[in-house]
Formats: structure tokens, sequence, C-alpha cells
């Protein structure tokens, strides 16, 4: 059997062939893993930029900013229509990728779904543990982690049939990584991240508790509970818009989230090698330029004038 043959039959008998369309066969790596059963991965509305007030050639320059170096994936939405969409280095919305840290995002939404139903007490969320916060899910929900995230966020989101990734057979699903879902199908979580827990219409994560996600958990405030908030990392210059928060995935993949613009931007690169010297990457960079193409934003709130550069105070 020739090698792809053979990687696709795996596929196959996990039972995620068919739902992964466009999957590589470079993605797929043997290994112990558990599925998370999806839908059809369906729906997903787009629209032209210019429909959802976007400066369509704003867009195309983002994209090519130097900002935007070593580009896989830049998706915008807004309004849960995908008005942009720029794939590089083989990827498309449809390849299955490692999202890395996203998955924290995941188990802190589905937090709010298990205090609703009683499978788990307030006491259990003080602070954020992704896989304390697992453990307590299954017993209290008395089913595995994987068959809970797929009945109570992931088949409800109508997404592609996922994966998590064990590191050894038989070991507990790990709730702060590991998960292998579409690119596109993170979309679907910004949507319910965006529209107070609600996915085309529907409620899917109790209302209200999004709010309480935003709430910093760290002494420093730059960390609610699953999600990271705050100033940009590295000194990178403030946001274009007020309430910015964001999740962070393996090197350079980002999904920033704009709740008063109903605007997520996800951007996925890896992080190139860069000497001690080089300026760190600038977290704030990309998604300014997004914010900036639409009306009654100003082109360049944080960039000082050259005179302002050169005497400061001016």
């Amino acid at each position: 059997m020739k090698p792809r043959a053979a990687l696709i039959g795996l596929a196959a008998a996990l039972g995620l062939a068919g739902g992964f369309y466009g999957l590589r066969a470079w993605q797929l790596r043997p290994g112990p893993r558990v599925l998370v059963e999806g839908g059809d991965a369906g729906g997903l509305p787009r629209a032209q930029p210019e429909s959802e007030h976007f400066d369509a050639n704003g867009l195309q320059h983002a994209a090519q900013d130097p900002a935007a170096d070593g580009l896989e994936a830049f998706v915008v939405m807004r309004n849960g229509h995908i008005v942009f969409e720029r794939y590089g280095h083989g990827l498309a919305g449809d390849s299955v990728v490692d999202s890395g840290a996203f998955a924290q995002a995941l188990v802190a939404l589905l937090t709010g779904s298990a205090l609703q139903e009683g499978a788990l007490s307030a006491q259990a969320i003080n602070g954020f543990d992704a896989n304390r916060l697992r453990a307590a899910m299954e017993l209290g929900a008395h089913q595995p982690y994987a068959l809970y995230l797929s009945r109570k966020l992931w088949r409800r989101l109508n997404a592609a049939p996922a994966w998590i990734e064990l590191p050894r057979a038989g070991a507990p699903a790990p709730a702060e990584c590991c998960l292998h879902a579409r690119v596109l199908d993170w979309l679907r979580v910004a949507e319910v991240l965006l529209d107070d827990g609600r996915f085309e219409g529907t409620q899917v994560v109790p209302r209200g508790w999004v709010e309480r996600m935003l709430r910093p958990v760290s002494a420093d405030g730059q960390h609610g509970f699953g999600v990271e908030l705050g100033a940009p990392a590295h000194d990178g210059a403030a946001f274009a818009a007020a309430g910015v928060f964001w999740l962070r995935g393996p090197g350079h993949w980002r999904l920033w989230l704009v709740p008063p613009l109903k605007l997520a931007v996800l951007f996925g690169a890896d992080a190139p090698k860069r000497s001690d010297a080089a300026p760190p990457w600038d977290e704030s960079s990309l998604p300014n330029l997004v914010i900036r193409t639409l009306p009654g934003v100003p082109a360049a709130t944080d960039d000082a004038s050259m005179l302002q550069r050169l005497v400061p105070g001016h």
C-alpha cells in the first residue's frame, strides 16, 4: 500500500475521513487520539467586504504587511460573514491544524454549560486550569471529555469532526492543547465568543457566560478564563478598538476578537527564527490594520507624527 493510501486508511479506521474535507496526508500523524464528533461543516456564510463596510483594498494590503510574514491562514469575519480569506504554504480553509492553546477556549466555554446543568460546582471555577476543569467535567457529566465537548458544543456548531491527540495510549484527553480541527471551524467558535454564546441565532453556551470569561483571573490582568486580555505582549501598539481579546495558538497563530465591532480576525503562521537583535512580533499590528479598514476608525491612532517622534510632547 502506498504511504498516502495507508494514511487515508488510518483516517477511515478512526472514523474521520468522511468529515475532513481537504485533509492533507502530512497532517495525519500516527499516534493515540480520540475523536470529537461533529456535523457536516456547512454554514459560515460569506459576503463581499464592502457589504460589511470594509475597505477591500485595505484588507489586501494587510495580508501583504510585514507582520503577515509566513502567512498560512488569514481570515476576517464580521457579523457572522466571512469577508476575506488568504492562505499560504499549502493550507486551505478545510485544512486540519493543531490549534495548540486555542483549545483552552473550548474548555472555558464548556464550563458555562457544565455549570448550568449541574455537572460542575461554582467552586470548580476558582481560577482557570484547563485539565483540572476537564477532569471535574468528566466526573460530573459521567462521560469522557471528547464526548462532552462533541455533545455540548462541537456538534452544535456544525463543525467538522476533529480529534484530540493523546500524550500516550489511554491517557486523559488534554484540554489545554492538542485539538486538531479545520481552520475555518475556529470561526464558528469566534461567533460564539462574539455573540454572547450564540451560533447562528441559537444559544449554545449560557447567556452571559462569555462576559464572565472576560474577567481577569491573573494578578497582572492579562489572562481571562481561557482567553487573553489586556495590552498586547512585548509592548506592542495599543489595539485600535476597545474590548479586544484573543486566543493564542502555536507560533504566530492568533484569533483576535472585537465584540463591539462583531469582528474576528484569524491569522496563522509559523514563528520565523529571529536573531536576538530582531524586534519581537507586534501582537496588535494585524488586527489594527483590519480594524482601520472600517469607517470611523482613525487611520493611525497609535502612530506618532514625524514631529512627535523627533520632539516628544508635540
